[in-house]
């Protein structure tokens, strides 16, 4: 009997941890939506991976743990280790990542800053490049196009 009970609790841990698992993932898709700015349509579209993967999470937890057995208590462990996690270490965790992600972006940032003027420079000299080769493809175009009419109205004798 005791050993059935310690299963039982078994699973609901897993579960527990399939859980927070779940709940740390729509942290990151929070994070990401603090840093980059999304669309309706973007933020529906991502919602509904993250319900597949939250729906693939829940499913090879339970094949794992119990082998597929899904009992009440597996889906309550699921949704308490879900709410321990947004309760309690969802702010910590966020403010972590976020302070982690200001880290490792603060040099790129800095490195672009100082690169800005060159980059701009080689901007604007590829843009002059580009529009002296557009200009010139423009004119070729316009003398084969006339050199067709030519060579149809010889043959045509108009």
């Amino acid at each position: 009997m005791q050993s059935s009970v310690v299963y039982e609790l078994t699973v609901f841990g897993g579960a527990g941890a399939a859980g927070v698992l779940i709940a740390f993932l729509y942290d990151i898709f929070r994070l990401k939506r603090r840093i980059v700015r999304t669309r309706t349509v973007m933020v529906h579209i991502e919602d509904t991976f993250f319900w597949l993967i939250a729906s693939i999470v829940i499913f090879l937890a339970s094949y794992i743990i119990s082998s597929g057995e899904t009992r009440a208590y597996f889906y309550a462990g699921a949704f308490l280790g879900a709410l321990l996690y947004i309760g309690l270490l969802s702010k910590p965790v966020l403010w972590l990542l976020t302070q982690l992600i200001k880290i490792i972006a603060w040099p790129i940032c800095k490195m672009i800053e100082f690169m800005k003027p060159v980059i701009g420079k080689v901007n604007l000299r590829t843009k002059k490049i580009a529009g002296k080769i557009r200009n010139r493809l423009a004119l070729e175009g316009y003398r084969i196009k006339v050199d067709f009419v030519r060579l149809r109205n010889t043959f045509t004798k108009k």
